[in-house]
């Protein structure tokens, strides 16, 4: 009866750890959701502008400058759009059919550090977005109107950095996350049982 009740509360507790470590999963799955949702927004945008008609008199390197910034808007976009996809696919896959809890933990590391990759690449991405904004404007109109439109965007793009900066320093702090993860398994994996049995089922 003492066995039997020692089992129910390793379990009750083990299944609570992993249900800690299921909304950790799901934060991660809705960040990667909400990244892939706006970089493809800003990819189409900046793929869109390359399409555009070119005037001839245009400064050869006002021209490149153009397609440099709209080029890296749209490749790093697509980047960060393939990593929430595949990390989307694979890791609640990983945590589903592993063998023990540590599949779990292994695939909420591997989905938190792909997160920070895909976000420096999206931040990447968005400023080269805006570069290619600004470089249209003296593809398309005279210099009086770019100059005018370059200063509203650039403008634009520091209060964007700014309020960036002030919800970053609101909702991160300095100090490491607190995770769901325990350290030490407290239920034997099958794998763990089979190295500690022999073959006639006896504990060495």
């Amino acid at each position: 009866m003492i066995q039997a009740n020692k089992g129910s509360v390793i379990t009750s507790f083990h299944q609570q750890t992993l249900d800690i470590r299921q909304y950790e999963l799901d934060y991660f799955l809705m960040v990667f959701d909400r990244m892939s949702s706006i970089a493809a927004l800003l990819g189409s945008f900046a793929s869109s502008a390359m399409f555009i008609t070119i005037p001839k008199w245009v400064n050869p390197i006002v021209v490149a400058l153009f397609l440099t910034f709209a080029g890296c808007a749209v490749g790093l976009n697509l980047i960060v759009i393939l990593i929430a996809s595949l990390s989307a696919m694979w890791g609640p896959g990983q945590a589903l059919r592993g063998d023990d809890a540590k599949h779990m933990h292994m695939a909420i590391e591997t989905l938190e550090a792909a997160q920070q990759i895909a976000m420096r690449y999206f931040v990447f991405g968005l400023f080269c977005y805006f570069g290619s904004s600004i470089m249209v404007t003296w593809v398309l109109f005279d210099i009086v109107q770019a100059v005018l439109i370059t200063f509203i965007l650039i403008t634009f793009l520091f209060a964007l950095f700014r309020q960036s900066m002030v919800i970053r320093r609101a909702f991160i702090t300095t100090l490491p996350f607190t995770t769901g993860l325990l350290r030490g398994n407290p239920v034997r994996s099958p794998d763990e049982i089979g190295q500690g049995t022999g073959t006639g089922g006896t504990r060495r």
